[in-house]
């Protein structure tokens, strides 16, 4: 039985990171011939936000969250004797940050090292101390997992990193999805009922961390101009953060408090997105988004500003959604606002962005894991 370890920054946190390693290690775990094992710096939280599978073991180095510095010194004998004692096969750190411990801590030991970058190559370049850890240590490690092709190809121009690196998209659990109710067609558990696209609220959801990259300064501007123009129509926002504050005082200034909805940390983001008929995100920066990956599942158009990495690989222009030139709100606003006054328009975008999401689907990407996984172990 070969040993991988996740490890984390905390895996009790409720962040998108988290989801999909949760997910994956879920889904690894199944299999006869993997144990599972998630260690993190600290579990700031007695249980984790996404349901962990009982089968796999949770570790933690420290009692209290470390910022990357100094501070990680001691724990990287920590680590070298916590993957000495579990015979652990791969670590996969979740964030880059952590190739600053498992790089050093691995050295002269069987422990294999995959770096999977969970964001992109320009957000990691743009970040002081995270360019540092890229350039001295991910670009070392075994085996580097990006979620793009487009980042793995900037990995292999700009880092220098010719081999070794692989994109893997992160996985929807569910596929398939019937009218009906029906179960989905990769064998999981039922799903909530789509509402017919008439039956369907007018509409249109976010889901992110209300946090500065998100671009919530840029979405009150689109949303005041296509609110304003469409009264019948709301906009739900699902997330926390510190953007709550800006968010309320937006809501309170321009009259918006019924139309512009703060809904929270909600724990069914399908309860929101199967009776919508649009999702909207305005980020600067991602990874590849799992709410665009929701979204689509449940026959919900997307509109999207064009970043490097991410809505490019969900959204084909003017077939499911709209791509926007980044950051351009008189667009994203006409481009919503145009598709609100076309019914059929933007029923027949929800009908394709259901389509062709085999790409995505758990059974490939995890047959993507266990093909890296079992290369590295014969090595």
């Amino acid at each position: 039985m070969s040993r991988i370890c996740f490890f984390s920054g905390d895996i009790t946190r409720n962040g998108g990171t988290e989801r999909v390693s949760v997910m994956i290690a879920n889904e690894l775990v199944k299999d006869p011939g993997y144990e599972i094992l998630i260690l993190s710096l600290v579990e700031q939280k007695e249980k984790p936000f996404y349901e962990v599978d009982d089968r796999i073991k949770r570790f933690a180095l420290g009692n209290r969250w470390l910022t990357p510095g100094p501070e990680y010194l001691p724990l990287i004998p920590k680590l070298r004797s916590f993957l000495k004692q579990r015979e652990i096969d791969i670590i996969i750190d979740i964030d880059i940050v952590l190739d600053v411990l498992s790089f050093p801590a691995s050295r002269g030991r069987k422990t294999k090292v995959i770096s999977w970058e969970h964001s992109n190559l320009g957000f990691e370049l743009s970040q002081g101390y995270r360019r540092w850890i890229l350039k001295l240590f991910t670009k070392r490690t075994d085996w580097i997992v990006t979620l793009t092709p487009g980042d793995a190809k900037a990995f292999c121009t700009e880092m220098n990193r010719q081999e070794r690196i692989s994109a893997i998209f992160n996985p929807i659990e569910r596929l398939g999805q019937r009218s009906d109710g029906g179960d989905n067609s990769s064998g999981g558990e039922p799903v909530r009922a789509l509402a017919s696209f008439d039956e369907r609220e007018n509409a249109i959801v976010t889901v992110a961390r209300l946090v500065p990259v998100k671009g919530f300064d840029l979405l009150v501007r689109v949303a005041e101009k296509v609110l304003t123009a469409c009264p019948d129509w709301k906009w739900y926002l699902c997330g926390e953060g510190p953007e709550r504050t800006m968010l309320e005082e937006f809501c309170k200034c321009s009259g918006l408090q019924e139309q512009l909805i703060l809904c929270g940390m909600v724990p069914r983001v399908e309860d929101y997105l199967c009776r919508a008929k649009l999702f909207v995100l305005t980020s600067r920066s991602e990874g590849l988004p799992m709410c665009l990956l929701e979204a689509r599942s449940m026959g919900v158009p997307c509109v999207s500003f064009d970043i490097p990495t991410g809505p490019a690989d969900m959204i084909e222009d003017g077939v499911n959604g709209y791509l926007i030139d980044a950051f351009d709100v008189e667009e994203m606003a006409g481009k919503i606002k145009s598709l609100i006054s076309d019914p059929a328009r933007l029923a027949e975008m929800g009908k394709k962005a259901s389509e062709q999401l085999e790409p995505f689907g758990m059974e490939r990407v995890i047959g993507q894991w266990k093909k890296l996984l079992g290369g590295l172990l014969e090595k």
